[in-house]
């Protein structure tokens, strides 16, 4: 049994996004990815799909997941191999590895991941650099590493983060149910319309017992 309990939605502004998730687990850890390819064209999914299976690679060879440097090595590798493709594209990453100890990863991007706990929020992907994009050839991910001390965790492209105050978020992260929690928040960036305002896409996770 996992030691997380995990729950992520995709909810594409139009009939084809560009918002890439996945949860990885190994051992004790579970690995979380959000890419947010530029545009919400076809080229922007690509690379967030090329993130997706960048991650997926590190995995299945037995990288480091605990090293937040694993992370960010992946993030550079990927770009330097979208930028020589020719392929185009563009997107943002959040790659954070969840273990009973502490969450560490990397970023880029605008893309982000919050730890909200006890009423109060932090922001792990703060310093990270929001241009040159992964796929530019340019992009500079930055790595964060914090202590575990429960609470949940939220990564998210800026379709959530952008349009929706983090305390209607904080209002939704603590539902008992893990899978409304995600859809309830998927849900808060929609217009009067009905319309969402750009993709979203998202994942929770929280500890499946209390921390030590």
């Amino acid at each position: 049994m996992s030691d997380f309990e995990t729950a992520w939605h995709v909810e594409p502004a139009g009939k084809a996004g560009a918002d890439r998730v996945r949860v990885l687990t190994r051992g004790d850890a579970t690995v979380l990815v959000v890419a947010d390819g530029a545009g919400n064209s076809r080229r922007g999914a690509e690379a967030a799909e090329a993130v997706l299976r960048s991650v997926q690679d590190a995995v299945d060879a037995g990288a480091d997941v605990e090293r937040e440097e694993t992370w960010r090595d992946v993030l550079v590798r990927c770009d330097a191999e979208r930028a020589a493709s020719g392929q185009g594209g563009e997107t943002t990453a959040v790659v954070a590895c969840v273990t009973r100890r502490r969450v560490v990863g990397a970023s880029v991007g605008d893309s982000e991941l919050w730890l909200f706990q006890g009423g109060e929020s932090t922001a792990l992907t703060e310093h990270q650099h929001r241009k040159p994009l992964l796929g530019s050839g340019q992009a500079r991910p930055v790595t964060f590493e914090l202590a575990w001390r429960g609470g949940v965790l939220v990564g998210a492209s800026d379709g959530l983060f952008k349009y929706v105050d983090l305390r209607r978020i904080q209002e939704h992260v603590s539902l008992a149910d893990a899978h409304a929690a995600v859809l309830a928040l998927a849900a808060l960036p929609r217009l009067a319309s009905g319309a969402l305002p750009d993709d979203v896409g998202l994942v929770l996770c929280r500890p499946s017992a209390p921390c030590p």
